[in-house]
């Protein structure tokens, strides 16, 4: 998923927050970049391939199409004054610091302050790092527990809470007389070796989050590398939490819960004007569409009939695909989205007339559960659509997944990409999996796809492979085409280092530093910094 990345606050703080772990001066001037971050080099100066950026850890040239703004700022010693009001301050000493004049005594009172509250920063990151010490925060429906940040505490509270009513508008959640009474908690961790160390019972490795109907909670970590993927998991998670708050006691069929939830779950999320997430569900997975595109080519497709009667054994990333486009079909067509709707909101609501078995479950205190047989369910969803048998239907879905345009190397690029992003290829014959993800991202490539998270990818693959030399000038490619992001170099700084120290690998030093510079308010480059320099 291609989701929002949380706000990244590119604060004055923030910079000497950075600088805190770096041991560096606090002058630095400010760079608005086109997607709209601000960083603050300790320099920005024009150079003739576009801007040559100087950290404390090192430098970097950038060209003018990543820049949107340069401001020369706190240092003025080489500052060109634009007009004569401003020779006039420079003569006065006074110093232009965040788009402001300030006297040079306003300007130390300013950075006093900004230190101070760099420093409460760090001391109540530091007192909130072990999950047993996280923030808690009570929304309307929900219990958020974190230990990544109060930021991100905020943004996830405000994305649940954004997507109940959402889901709320849509079917309608009618709470049971129990689950009025609670609000669910979702712990998000700061890290996934620490996501899985602290839920290691029946959690696997490839696992990113996961909603219990038995524990009645959703987990999942927040991936500072790729946020989207944890805005993702977090939707598609909520999704079963939600469908669980409609009846504790129903026993969902793998293929629709599963295609429902990555439908919702594939969402274009932005901050609205007051700066909560709207959420747009039914994001199309080009990934998924080719991988039915050729099956359908191969004449191994998934048909209707064997869909609905899938067993969850059966169940791998190849019938994923083709869930997820049935329902992915039914929504963006519309003479059925009305149908589906009533469908999906009947069936887990049991409305009546849908007959159902009570089987052995443990997501009710009841310790039983609700089933809907498939051949039933067969048979509400052709009722719903008013549709009489599965033959046209199939033929629609299929006509419909077809005649989709997709590119080619962007297809393959995300299928591969989701496989080592996601966890995909950890589903089972491992590596076969990654061969194939692999050859995905390598037809990219040499597609002409020119992303930096195709190389970052391939990367991985390549480390998983041994082949460490291939893997550093796939990151060396990936930092040349998106200088300015901190994952690339702090990976690289991985790469290097291999569990050494800074001692032992100095040359792996710039990488941690910069990423560190890069994004100053993430706490697990943060980290990761210190624990290489041992400072």
């Amino acid at each position: 998923m291609e989701g929002l990345h949380p706000q990244r606050l590119r604060t004055a703080a923030s910079r000497l927050l950075a600088l805190a772990v770096l041991g560096g001066a606090a002058f630095a001037d400010r760079v608005v970049t086109v997607d709209g971050r601000v960083l603050a080099p300790t320099k920005a100066r024009e150079h003739e391939q576009g801007y040559r950026l100087v950290f404390e850890a090192g430098e970097i040239i950038v060209g003018k199409e990543h820049v949107k703004a340069v401001e020369i700022e706190g240092d003025m010693s080489e500052y060109v004054p634009q007009n004569d009001d401003e020779r006039e301050k420079l003569a006065q000493g006074f110093v232009k610091y965040q788009g402001r004049w300030l006297s040079k005594s306003a300007y130390q009172d300013q950075l006093a302050r900004m230190h101070e509250a760099s420093k409460k920063r760090t001391a109540e990151i530091a007192a909130h790092a072990q999950f047993s010490n996280a923030w808690t925060q009570e929304t309307k429906h929900f219990q958020i527990i974190t230990n990544t940040s109060p930021e991100l505490m905020a943004y996830y509270s405000d994305l649940m809470e954004s997507y109940y009513d959402l889901m709320d508008g849509r079917f309608g959640i009618k709470l049971s007389p129990n689950m009025r009474k609670m609000k669910m908690p979702v712990r998000i961790y700061k890290s996934r070796d620490e996501f899985h160390q602290l839920n290691q019972a029946g959690v696997g490795t490839s696992v990113l989050g996961y909603f219990s109907p038995d524990t009645k909670d959703l987990n999942f970590f927040h991936d500072y590398q790729e946020p989207g993927l944890s805005t993702w998991v977090a939707l598609h998670e909520g999704t079963h939490l939600l469908t669980h708050l409609i009846d504790p006691q129903y026993v969902a069929q793998i293929w629709i819960n599963e295609a429902v939830a990555d439908y919702f779950g594939s969402a274009t999320v932005v901050l609205d004007k007051k700066g909560k997430p709207a959420i747009t569900p039914g994001k199309l997975q080009t990934d998924r569409v080719l991988t039915v595109q050729q099956a359908i080519q191969a004449g191994n497709d998934v048909k209707l009939e064997d869909l609905f009667f899938i067993s969850r054994e059966g169940f791998t990333g190849f019938e994923y695909a083709h869930a997820w486009s049935f329902v992915y079909f039914l929504n963006e067509t519309p003479k059925y989205k009305k149908g589906f709707d009533k469908f999906f909101e009947d069936l887990y609501s049991l409305r009546k007339g849908i007959t159902f078995e009570i089987v052995p479950w443990g997501g009710d205190d009841s310790g039983r559960g609700k089933q809907v047989a498939p051949a039933e369910i067969r048979r509400v969803l052709l009722e719903s659509l008013d549709v009489e048998d599965t033959k046209e239907l199939e033929r629609e879905w299929k006509d419909f997944v077809a005649a989709v345009p997709i590119e080619g190397a962007e297809a393959r690029f995300k299928r591969g990409y989701r496989a080592v992003a996601y966890g995909a290829m950890f589903e089972g014959d491992l590596d076969k999996n990654r061969k194939a993800a692999l050859e995905d991202l390598d037809a990219a490539i040499d597609g002409g796809l020119r992303d930096a998270r195709a190389h970052d990818a391939r990367a991985k693959l390549l480390m998983m492979q041994g082949d460490l030399k291939a893997a550093q000038k796939d990151l060396e490619t990936a930092i040349a085409i998106d200088p300015l992001d901190a994952s690339y170099r702090h990976a690289m700084g991985q790469l290097m280092a291999r569990g050494r120290k800074s001692a032992e690998v100095p040359e792996a030093l710039p990488f941690f530093g910069l990423a560190v510079e890069l994004e100053p308010d993430n706490d697990f480059y943060r980290r990761e910094y210190v624990e290489f320099t041992g400072s």
